[in-house]
């Protein structure tokens, strides 16, 4: 007897011992890949049903709670087989039940429109720059205006501004710098001084913890740290492009230097949000971009999409390209090269990710290494942009209980 109990023990700890830490990893990966696969689905299907002149709709999943039930079972036996020995046997089986709860909130109201509306924060660029996307792939797809030279203008069917051929010639000549590593799109620390200084000699440990908390900090005039005098100041992160003197002694960086106007004297350029349409009469130290919206930029990814002949011929999709003129044949030239969605009768057996719309398949082949570059930036975009409500984590929560 003292046998038997010890292995139904021996069991039942073995079973629960194992419980929570099994549990975790057998759900955390797949709810993971799995919210993934939804987000990029959701995103290629907004941007199919923007050919179709439909409005997107995002749907986020805000919250994932599930539960476990554990069930267990026990079969034990014992025989005497004479007075020198007794022997016994235990089995069992342990079950899991999953019951998960998942919480979906459609992205609405006027906080999600300004997102998807407003224009592309500046700094953005930089960020996916400096994640390794292309500088003139995301110029193409998020600039309208550089220094007041003008791209094409997307979000109509009806006749818009075509651009200048110039922009082209800037896409152009940043793509060579990038291809030579002479350009670089990130971020540089800029100091904003304050009214007044002070000797070193009157500054304490206690001053600089004190700037520190509340997010300042005491540094000397020019940063020359022998110097006498210090100023508090505000310190932040700020967007900049640099170019290397190879670069800006090139055909290209003086292409650049040329139509944007650039001072050819100064260490980079800042990046800044563009406050007028008209060029700059000088030279000057920033390079200044209107971007578009992130609706705009999906009324743009739409003329990627392939679509059934039929649904051209009824005239059920938008058949202008965005804008006139040359740029735009360029820019449309442009976005072929680096995106493509595909579109079959059947389900495709090489996506990258897949959807279902109007009776049609549409798809990034997963062998198009541009195609699934290109679309993985906008997701990128897309969760800078439509972060949902600024008060709180829009990141789904999944909570396991295992006790």
């Amino acid at each position: 007897m003292r046998i038997t109990i010890s292995l139904i023990t021996a069991f039942a700890f073995a079973s629960g011992c194992t419980n929570g830490p099994e549990l975790i990893v057998n759900s955390h990966l797949e709810y993971n890949q799995a919210v993934r696969q939804v987000m990029n689905e959701e995103l290629l299907l907004n941007i199919v049903r923007m050919r179709y002149a439909e409005a997107p709709q995002f749907i986020e999943v805000s919250g994932i709670t599930t539960s476990f039930e554990t069930n267990t079972g026990f079969e034990v036996s014992g025989d005497a087989l004479n007075t020198s020995g007794l022997t016994a046997g235990a089995g069992g089986s342990v079950s899991f039940t999953d019951r998960p709860t998942i919480t979906l909130t459609p992205r609405q109201g006027r906080e999600t429109a300004s997102q998807l509306m407003g224009s592309i924060d500046i700094t953005d660029l930089a960020y996916l720059s400096g994640a390794g996307y292309r500088l003139d792939h995301l110029l193409v797809l998020l600039a309208e205006n550089i220094n007041g030279v003008r791209s094409f203008e997307v979000g109509s069917e009806l006749p818009t501004r075509g651009g200048q051929i110039e922009f082209a010639e800037v896409i152009k000549a940043i793509a060579n710098l990038e291809h030579r590593d002479e350009i670089v799109c990130g971020f540089l620390r800029a100091y904003d001084y304050y009214d007044g200084t002070f000797s070193a000699s009157q500054l304490r440990p206690t001053d600089f913890l004190a700037a520190i908390q509340s997010d300042k900090r005491w540094r000397p005039i020019d940063g020359d740290e022998s110097a006498d005098r210090w100023a508090l100041h505000t310190y932040d992160l700020e967007p900049v492009i640099w170019i290397s003197t190879e670069g800006m002694a090139s055909a290209d960086g003086k292409t650049l230097v040329d139509i944007l106007n650039l001072d050819p004297n100064v260490p980079f350029y800042w990046l800044e949000s563009l406050k007028l349409q008209s060029p700059p009469t000088g030279p000057v130290d920033s390079i200044q971009i209107r971007t578009r919206s992130f609706y705009g930029v999906l009324n743009f990814l739409a003329h990627a999409v392939e679509i059934p002949q039929a649904d051209k011929d009824q005239g059920r999709s938008l058949m202008r390209p965005p804008g006139q003129g040359e740029l735009a044949k360029y820019v449309m030239l442009y976005l072929s090269s680096i995106l493509h969605v595909h579109e079959s009768s059947v389900p495709p057996k090489e996506a990258f990710v897949a959807v279902r719309h109007r009776g049609k398949w549409f798809y990034i082949d997963d062998r198009e290494v541009m195609s699934k570059r290109s679309f993985t930036m906008a997701v990128e975009l897309m969760n800078l942009e439509i972060s949902g409500d600024s008060s709180k984590s829009t990141a789904p929560i999944l909570t396991i209980p295992v006790g």
